[in-house]
């Protein structure tokens, strides 16, 4: 039963990880080449608006993985 818990919640982390940097990747698709937003190392700093979006991203990844983990049916064995 932990084995199968831990799974689900690594999914998870991994899941909102993967909404993150799709959103980060969005972000960096749609700045300008010449923009003076970017740090010393070449990072792009988000606007308070894309802030927003990444509070929506991680919304979604839990409600997704939420989605999935209450349609997939475990063993017979482990259902009460």
């Amino acid at each position: 039963m932990l084995k199968l818990i831990n799974s689900h919640y690594l999914s998870l982390v991994v899941g909102t990880l993967g909404w993150i940097l799709g959103w980060y990747g969005l972000i960096l698709t749609t700045v300008d080449v010449n923009d003076t937003t970017r740090d010393s190392i070449g990072f792009v700093k988000p606007t308070k608006t894309q802030w927003y979006g990444i509070i929506f991203a991680i919304i979604l990844g839990v409600v997704s993985w939420g989605q999935r983990i209450l349609a997939i049916q475990g063993d017979t064995s482990e259902q009460g």
